[in-house]
């Protein structure tokens, strides 16, 4: 099946790509010679090899509790879709009449001529939302946080953040050249110890995600802004995962804590998880915000939001708040992937929320398991090394409002038969 020529993939990319390249190693090109190259062809010929590789399987028409993949029905078990908000005809709409309105992009970046009213509309949306002074939009959630990171802290500062952070945290640091020390994960002391080691540093700031995207824990909010309040330092909490998903109404992690919002520094998003489309933000005081329009690399020398996707990010803002049931099915359905776990024996590590972590440990262990669900038509990717550690290849499971009952049980019936196998 060529890829390349846009034809229907019936197989793995990886077994694609050997079929095409028969012959092929990587220690013979020089734009390869390097460790993460020769390690990652390696797996990916271990995977076309056995038949366990199902990375970037093709996702033939709308993604959500069911897809289409080689044109056969699957279940979908690890969508970001936390509210199963994909396909909502209100949000299909509000895009589709932004393009008629606004048309396709916008012709430049937000500093010069890429804003429009749907911008200023959602930035307005989102404040009100996390009840903040200021919101800028951004053509994606790594974006805003370079935006907001290496726009405000250089190499005089210093960043303190959990060891568990994503991955666009820890380049975003990088760009910003600022130095960087990291407490053990979720624990307050390990942070306090490094804030009085650092004490002189005028301008610290600790950073911590609302949900961690691979482990499913909720970060100690209340200890930690107790911290930063204690030792003067800001706060950034990276909302990616618990905008939507933490909180009676969806609004995140400081409301599940019950925490002021202005107690927060920063805050940072994506638009493209509980939100059904695509972007990030940034929140903070107002004469932050309009500082970072016009100082943040990434919003003044990238593409702003397309039309659709901003429509479709404001109209889901209405929806979270109008359909609250959604919040609650999403938890009703955590319930019971947990419990259904935790009876298999499964090491679910310490998960709080819909990101539930299936353990394996090997990684071989963890793409065979998820190569077995895929024969039974059950999409639950695995995440190898270097997005874990190396001895913690596990599948990332996540729960969603649009799943059913019924297919959770059949999901975990699936697991009580493969994992003591494995």
């Amino acid at each position: 099946m060529d890829i390349l020529n846009g034809k229907k993939v019936k197989q793995s990319f990886a077994k694609d790509f050997f079929e095409k390249h028969p012959e092929f190693d990587s220690n013979e090109h020089l734009l390869l010679d390097h460790r993460p190259a020769h390690r990652w062809f390696y797996l990916l010929k271990y995977g076309a090899d056995h038949d366990v590789y199902n990375f970037q399987e093709v996702i033939q028409g709308k993604s959500g509790a069911e897809v289409i993949i080689r044109d056969e029905l699957f279940h979908m078990m690890s969508t970001y879709d936390y509210l199963g908000l994909i396909g909502h005809p209100e949000i299909e709409a509000a895009a589709i009449d932004a393009i008629y309105k606004y048309g396709t992009g916008t012709g430049g970046v937000r500093l010069l001529t890429g804003t429009n009213e749907l911008h200023c509309e959602l930035e307005t949306e989102i404040s009100r939302f996390k009840g903040v002074e200021s919101t800028m939009v951004l053509s994606s959630g790594y974006m805003a946080n370079l935006a907001a990171i290496a726009g405000l802290f250089s190499k005089n500062d210093l960043v303190i953040t959990d060891e568990n952070i994503h991955r666009s945290i820890a380049d975003s640091i990088k760009v910003a050249g600022v130095p960087q020390e990291d407490f053990r994960h979720n624990d307050p002391a390990s942070l306090k110890k490094l804030l009085e080691k650092y004490s002189s540093v005028k301008r610290k700031l600790i950073i911590v995600e609302g949900v961690y995207s691979m482990d499913g824990d909720i970060c100690p909010l209340p200890e930690i802004v107790e911290l930063k309040e204690i030792f003067n330092s800001f706060l950034l909490v990276d909302e990616a995962h618990s905008l939507g998903v933490l909180g009676k109404t969806g609004r995140g992690v400081n409301e599940y804590f019950g925490i002021d919002a202005d107690r927060i520094d920063i805050f940072t998003g994506s638009l493209s998880k509980a939100i059904p489309a695509n972007g990030g933000f940034v929140c903070a005081k107002d004469e932050v915000i309009m500082y970072l329009k016009h100082g943040g690399a990434p919003y003044m020398f990238s593409a702003a939001l397309s039309p659709a996707n901003t429509a479709a990010a404001l109209k889901s803002l209405e929806i979270i708040e109008s359909e609250r049931w959604r919040l609650e099915k999403l938890w009703t359905n955590t319930g019971q992937m947990k419990n259904g776990l935790c009876r298999s024996g499964v090491d679910t590590g310490s998960s709080q929320s819909p990101v539930i972590p299936l353990i394996c440990g090997d990684y071989k262990k963890a793409v065979k398991l998820s190569a077995e669900l895929f024969k039974r038509k059950f999409l639950a990717n695995s995440v190898i090394y270097p997005a874990v550690p190396i001895n913690k290849a596990r599948l990332r499971l996540c729960c969603t409002a649009s799943q059913s009952p019924d297919v959770i049980e059949q999901f975990l019936a699936a697991i009580d038969e493969i994992y003591p196998q494995l």
